[in-house]
Formats: C-alpha cells, structure tokens, sequence
C-alpha cells in the first residue's frame, strides 16, 4: 500500500470513529436539554403555587378586610342614629362577626392545607428528579470518557487491519 492509500485509509478510520463518537456527543447534549427542561417545568410549578399562595392570601386579607370595614359602618350607624338598642345591636355584629371568622377560616384552611400539600409534594419530586438527574450525568460522564478510550483504541485497531504493515 502507498503512503497516500494508507494516509487516507488512516483519515476514513478516523473519520468513521470521529463521526461516531460526535454522534454520541449529541445524544448526550440533547439529554442534557432535556434535563435542563425538566428542571425548568419545576421552576414554572413553582413559580404558579407561588402565585397562587399570594393570591389566595391576597383573597382571604380582602375578605377580612371588606367584613371588618361592614362591621365598623354598621357600628357608626347605629351610633349615629343613637338606637336605644345599641347595646344589643354591637353583641349582635360581634356575634356575626364571630361567625363570618369562623366561615372564613372553614373555607380557606382546606385551600392553604391543599396547597401546602402541593408545595410539599413538588419540592420532594423535584429533589428526587435532581437526585436521579445527578447521577444519570455522573455515570453518563463516567460512562462518556470509557468509550472516548475505546473509541481510540478502536482507531489504532482499525487502522492496523486497514494497514496491517505499520501494526
């Protein structure tokens, strides 16, 4: 064999392991986007239970503040019109605005309880996604610089068939 014919023998081996092994280099990148995604969809879960927790805090403090506000008119009412029942008109609003607070809690514990549940549950997935994630990417960099070895000791073995006067 010329030189010619076994320097483009040479080139075609690495040529055929290179491309192989960038081959492989590109499923690793795409998994690694896909990781990232997934890590980005938690962001996003979060970032809405988030928004949620403020919404329905921001709903339960208008709430309160709409009953507290009815409750002082009513009271300034009863004042202004000096209503000889004053005494029981005040035991009636803070009876009733016992009750209201009593509602109130009734129907937003559940709410705040199902999302504290939510948040909870989303943290322990995500911790567990990032756990197996980090050790997918440990052993898929462990696994990567094996076969970058291989790979060279299949070029130096393909190269001495191809060319078995230089092996």
């Amino acid at each position: 064999m010329t030189k010619v014919q076994e320097t483009k023998a040479g080139n075609q081996v690495d040529l055929i392991w290179d491309g192989w092994l960038n081959n492989l280099k590109t499923v690793q990148n795409f998994q690694e986007d896909v990781q990232q995604k997934a890590l980005q969809a938690f962001s996003y879960q979060k970032e809405l239970l988030d928004f949620s927790v403020k919404t329905l805090s921001t709903f339960e403090e208008e709430s309160k503040k709409i009953t507290k506000d009815w409750n002082e008119k009513v009271q300034s009412t009863v004042k202004q019109n000096n209503l000889n029942q004053g005494e029981q008109v005040s035991e009636w609003l803070n009876n009733i605005q016992d009750i209201t607070e009593r509602v109130q809690l009734l129907s937003w514990n559940p709410s705040h309880a199902i999302l504290d549940l939510f948040i909870e549950s989303q943290n322990q997935v995500e911790s567990a996604m990032k756990k197996a994630l980090d050790s997918q990417q440990k052993d898929r960099t462990e696994n990567f610089k094996k076969i970058e070895e291989l790979t060279v000791q299949m070029k130096a073995t393909h190269k001495g068939i191809v060319n078995p006067t230089k092996a």
